[in-house]
């Protein structure tokens, strides 16, 4: 299968990383409530074919939507990204942490849905938390690979090693992918023919350098590749196979170690700075009280007031309190 095949094994979640994850979590929230307020990103939004719905689907954040995974997905990441506001500080080399919170947050509530349908423990916001991190570390490993993998192009261009826009839309795809093969209940196998297929699709390693910036290329964008991803990983978990991948080079476990301990670096820098939480909780608050009426903006706060209670929430009791009916 290839070195994707071991990047998804479980790891345990230092508290740095964790808080990034959740101040991620509200610094998207804050960033998809303003996005609901631009008509140019609205219309965009709603299901593929207008009226239509999905008993027990996905809700969208913000909105009364309720639909198919895939197209939750898209309305998620879209309306995450639009604004191009996400906190820069919780970016690494390879895109946004928020960019694969889309797929997440869709197959998540689908699934915790259908999990309380059919009487059995629906995943909690702690297992969101994990696969945000987790995707982003797939993400990142990828890049790095590519990095490597183009290293005579990026010498003779003189570019960057930061993930230009179509880079980081094929990063977040794949990421996604996995993420979403996971959160369904895919074996190791089909996680893996998941990011292969998206791998598949377009290779990271052909557009490197150049800032990632989203404004000229298609501010939905990164939502039509988590939602792309969530497609991949229900055609990985039908049975379609993985394509042929390369063997790892000798120097992939090295690689890996570098990669997860620079990400830990960042997230440990993150919730060092005591500055980074204020300026996140204050736009998130701001964003709550201008988007939900009184009473459900106080709910929401009460909710994110406690880390600790809120990882313990089921993934449909947070998405509840944030629809707008």
């Amino acid at each position: 299968m290839g070195a994707a095949a071991h990047d998804h094994a479980p790891r345990v979640r230092a508290e740095a990383a964790l808080e990034a994850a959740c101040l991620t979590l509200m610094d998207s929230l804050a960033c998809a409530f303003k996005s609901l307020h631009d008509p140019a990103c609205t219309k965009l939004l709603g299901p593929l074919v207008p009226g239509a719905t999905m008993a027990f689907g996905a809700r969208v954040p913000g909105t009364s939507y309720q639909l198919d995974p895939v197209q939750a997905a898209f309305n998620i990441g879209t309306t995450v990204s639009w604004l191009q506001a996400n906190d820069p500080v919780l970016a690494t080399a390879s895109g946004h942490l928020a960019d694969n919170l889309g797929a997440i947050v869709a197959v998540a509530d689908y699934r915790a849905r259908k999990a309380i349908a059919e009487g059995d423990s629906p995943p909690r916001v702690r297992d969101l938390f994990d696969a945000l991190i987790r995707a982003h570390e797939l993400a990142s490993l990828e890049w790095a690979r590519s990095v490597r993998g183009n290293e005579a192009l990026t010498a003779t261009e003189g570019t960057s090693t930061v993930a230009s826009a179509v880079a980081r839309c094929a990063l977040t795809r794949l990421a996604s992918a996995a993420c979403a093969a996971t959160l369904l209940g895919g074996t190791e196998d089909q996680v893996a023919a998941a990011v292969a297929i998206a791998r598949t699709e377009t290779h990271a390693t052909r557009h490197p350098g150049a800032a990632p910036d989203l404004d000229g290329y298609g501010r939905w964008r990164i939502g039509d590749a988590t939602s792309r991803g969530v497609r991949l990983a229900l055609i990985a978990l039908a049975g379609q196979t993985a394509p042929l991948q390369p063997s790892p080079p000798s120097d992939e476990a090295a690689m890996q170690l570098a990669v997860l301990a620079e990400l830990d670096q960042t997230w440990r820098a993150v919730a060092a700075t005591p500055a980074v939480a204020d300026r996140i909780h204050d736009r998130f608050a701001a964003s709550v009280v201008i988007h939900f009426p009184v009473v459900q903006a106080g709910r929401i706060a009460a909710v994110f007031a406690d880390r600790t209670k809120l990882e313990a929430l089921s993934i449909n009791e947070l998405v509840s309190i944030t629809v707008r009916n």
